[in-house]
């Protein structure tokens, strides 16, 4: 909000060559408006400026076989409010320009964020695309770091939330932390374990997952109540859909949809173990939930699945790796990308493989996907992929260095990015490494800044804060902050 009093909002729209109307004059033309409440500036695109139109509307053309994406911003008057809900609205409307006899096709595709929430969830969202709304740090400027003597090796800090004041939500010693942007304590509660976290839509009610149990707690750090099949196996990455239905895997193969109650909503009991980080994914409406699952040992492959809102088989793609399917990504088209311990698959919403990757990845976990429409993930051999979403071919990859601490026999893996990576809303993306450095990268590769911690980055989801503060940890067991000075 800023002190016009003003709400904005700042919504991408990704303007795509493929369909087109001609109208009577053989004109074609991409308009963008705004409603009459709303006022358009558009940023730069591409290498040019776009200044604002006093009519609030804006057209555009794209070559034959080329993207462009426009950063829009709405603002509106309006009498500020407790909600961190923003009230702007925006529309996309397709009209007919002028253009150079065209050779293929144009539509306009409005992708909206589809949380306020600066970090709600393992990799950001629903749709678990891993790229922020908001920048991350320019430099390696340590803000704070933060440890407690009841870490251990066996419960270290996991993957994280952050709320729109800045408040980070995070498991570590088998205990929810709540930690301010200050780094400071706030609270922290005993669940017995180090899971995922979530937050709800409204910021209430935090999500964490412990020792075989699902707990939710409000935002002061009262617990509301904790979730537990007859099973010792939840653990793992908590998804909350639109309705506030939670879903989480389990290690005993099932899906679980758990209302926001605390209360069974229904399972869904898939051929294989969920692993830790295979957290449910959501469609762009939320109505439909996709889980991958396998067990190497049982000569169970790779399953991803798509189940409906009420827990029933909507279709299912089976051994399309050799283990299983440890995490999806779904695009803003709603184009499904899955990976698992070899390639890297496309499939579209009906289940219909799209492509996969031509050479294997050797990842476990899910890809990232920036709104210029590159995949990243990154490798057990400890390299970082950066792949074109349309098609599968590698654009570039980044090679990082060892564990420093190996000492295990040289055959066995001494590298990996076995942790997520995340991306800054200009498209910025952050890796960390078994070598222990967190990485800064462009879209091309180039390494922009590093940050040396005491040990390996591993198996967690690093997290991008309202203010640009980059949030990880490390097998040190401190919990890093990074934002510019």
């Amino acid at each position: 909000m800023d002190t016009e009093r003003n709400k904005l909002a700042y919504v991408p729209f990704t303007l795509d060559y493929k369909n087109y109307k001609t109208n009577s004059r053989g004109e074609k033309k991409i308009l963008v408006t705004a409603d009459k409440t709303h006022i358009i500036i558009f940023g730069e695109v591409e290498g040019y400026t776009i200044s604002t139109p006093e009519d609030g509307k804006e057209t555009f053309e794209v070559d034959a076989g080329e993207k462009e994406v426009v950063v829009a911003k709405y603002e509106k008057n309006v009498t500020p409010t407790p909600t961190r809900t923003p009230t702007a609205t925006v529309t996309a409307t397709p009209k007919t320009t002028p253009t150079a006899t065209p050779t293929a096709t144009v539509t306009v595709t409005s992708t909206p964020q589809t949380t306020t929430i600066p970090w709600q969830m393992f990799h950001y969202n629903s749709q678990h695309r891993g790229q922020s709304h908001n920048n991350g740090p320019h430099s390696n400027n340590l803000k704070w770091k933060y440890t407690q003597s009841d870490i251990d090796d066996g419960s270290l800090p996991n993957s994280m939330g952050v709320d729109s004041d800045g408040n980070l939500y995070v498991t570590a010693g088998n205990k929810l932390l709540a930690i301010n942007s200050d780094g400071v304590l706030k609270w922290s509660n005993d669940i017995g374990g180090t899971g995922g976290t979530a937050i709800s839509s409204d910021e209430s009610i935090i999500y964490a997952v412990g020792k075989d149990n699902l707990y939710a707690f409000t935002s002061s750090g009262d617990k509301l109540w904790s979730f537990t099949e007859p099973t010792d196996n939840i653990f793992g990455e908590p998804n909350v859909g639109p309705d506030g239905t939670i879903y989480i895997g389990s290690w005993d193969t099932y899906v679980y949809a758990v209302n926001s109650d605390g209360s069974l909503k229904w399972k869904y009991q898939t051929d294989g173990s969920i692993a830790p980080l295979a957290s449910p994914t959501l469609s762009n409406d939320g109505g439909t939930i996709y889980v991958g699952s396998g067990d190497r040992n049982k000569d169970v492959g790779g399953t991803l699945y798509a189940l409906n809102s009420d827990g029933t088989l909507k279709w299912k793609v089976a051994n399309i790796d050799s283990a299983r399917v440890s995490g999806a990504v779904v695009g803003s088209d709603g184009t499904i990308y899955a990976t698992g311990s070899g390639k890297v698959h496309a499939f579209d919403e009906n289940g219909n493989k799209q492509w996969e990757s031509g050479k294997d990845t050797a990842s476990s976990l899910a890809p990232s996907l920036s709104s210029d429409g590159t995949l990243y993930v990154g490798t057990s051999d400890g390299k970082v992929y950066a792949i074109d979403s349309s098609n599968g071919i590698t654009k570039w990859y980044y090679q990082t260095g060892a564990n420093p601490d190996y000492t295990g026999d040289p055959k066995d893996p001494q590298y990996g990015v076995l942790a997520t990576i995340v991306i800054g809303a200009d498209g910025i993306l952050y890796v960390g490494a078994m070598d222990g450095v967190m990485r800064a990268m462009d879209k091309n590769g180039t390494v922009l800044w590093t940050y040396q911690t005491g040990k390996n980055i591993n198996e967690n989801c690093p997290a991008i804060g309202p203010d640009g503060t980059l949030y990880f940890s490390s097998v040190d067991k401190y919990i890093y902050a990074i934002k510019d000075e």
